[in-house]
């Protein structure tokens, strides 16, 4: 979900003051959260903790009553009402804050529910609930295609396909139609975000499309991240230089987002040849610290994600002995015998934190081929 609030982020300054510069400086001190990462935050907030949408998102709303550009009139009247009810709204708001439903590890049928019951607790007009739902399966397609490792020209092939035949849009657009044309309904910018990510070769290059367009740009930009994201990932910079514009809590949620196994930010398979590749072509034990043995800061959220526990190596040894986690000798004579995928993650997981947060000497070849028996013995079993 953090694409649809990077999308926000730098959309923010020209919510009033469109730009048509598609080089624009990404983030300046006059960036900030609005409404639309706040109201994504919400509904994070009620997957992660069994909430009811429309109670998350009145909860969050009220915790900022006063973001960068406001709330909409009738929005904020459903924020400031002590019983509020859904009052047919077709808006956009309902696209920009369901990015979290796409990530969620339900079969399309599920993540169609769950977009609809994002949406009918404010926009319950039939374009409101579709522009959700039509959002929620662009991420869910975008996720399926990196699961199976499909190159990112055909993710976006099958997303735009899969969002037309949903929802009927027509993608066929003019720029200079939709140019500096601010409109705020769901018909008239979910078709341009699908247009958008269509001609995009990028996250970076989806934004600057979006927001330069001179649209409603927080908006347009937050929908067109959230789809990017599931499609192409986010390059590291961008993801930092966005969360110091963020709140301590947004920060802790979205650390317990990237943590939770209801979602799935990365396959197994994608897990194993990103670390892989780490080790054979990054890491080098003769320079690196054991504190530099996995410098992505992903990692242990990656390892949550796919359901692997930090138990000091418990679930390892109890299922491989203590030979195979002391020393490469012990796991190579019965590396080829492993077959508990669970064990050897969380293996791997336990040792990572050993080495980061205990041990200061340097790492050694030894160290390095450890990891890498383990994640191609993973890499086989997937």
């Amino acid at each position: 979900m953090l694409g649809a609030i990077i999308g926000d982020i730098v959309g923010s300054r020209f919510e009033f003051n469109p730009t048509n510069d598609y080089n624009f400086e990404l983030f300046t001190d006059e960036c900030g959260f609005t409404d639309d990462s706040i109201c994504t935050f919400a509904i994070a907030d009620a997957i992660l903790n069994h909430k009811d949408y429309g109670e998350s998102l009145h909860e969050w709303c009220r915790l900022f009553p006063h973001p960068k550009g406001s709330y909409g009139g009738r929005f904020a009247q459903w924020v400031h009402s002590d019983n509020p009810q859904p009052y047919g709204s077709f808006g956009n708001g309902s696209a920009m804050r369901v990015s979290p439903v796409g990530w969620l590890s339900k079969s399309r049928d599920e993540i169609l529910s769950h977009a609809e019951h994002t949406a009918a607790c404010t926009h319950n007009h039939p374009e409101g609930i579709k522009g959700a739902q039509t959002v929620a399966l662009a991420i869910y397609i975008a996720n399926l295609g990196r699961k199976y490792h499909k190159h990112p020209d055909n993710i976006v092939k099958n997303v735009i396909e899969e969002c037309i035949a949903f929802s009927a849009y027509n993608i066929d657009i003019r720029k200079e139609d939709v140019e500096n044309k601010f409109d705020e309904t769901c018909q008239g910018t979910v078709p341009v975000a699908l247009w958008i990510i269509r001609q995009s070769q990028g996250f970076e290059d989806a934004i600057r499309r979006a927001v330069s367009l001179g649209a409603d740009a927080d908006t347009l930009g937050a929908i067109v991240g959230s789809i990017a994201e599931a499609i192409w990932g986010i390059p590291e910079k961008i993801k930092k230089q966005a969360l110091s514009f963020l709140d301590d809590r947004m920060k802790s949620l979205l650390r317990k987002w990237k943590r939770s196994k209801l979602i799935k930010t990365i396959s197994l398979k994608e897990f194993t040849e990103k670390y892989i590749n780490y080790f054979l072509n990054d890491f080098d034990p003769k320079s690196a610290s054991y504190y530099d043995l996995f410098d992505s800061p992903d990692f242990p959220d990656e390892c949550w994600s796919l359901g692997f526990d930090m138990d000091c190596g418990e679930s390892f040894t109890m299922t491989y002995g203590r030979e195979a986690w002391r020393s490469n000798k012990g796991l190579s004579s019965m590396i080829n015998e492993m077959n508990n995928l669970e064990a050897l993650g969380s293996g791997l997981f336990s040792k990572w934190r050993y080495f980061n947060h205990w041990a200061y000497e340097h790492a050694t070849e030894e160290d390095k081929n450890w990891f890498l028996m383990i994640l191609k013995r993973m890499q086989t079993l997937v």
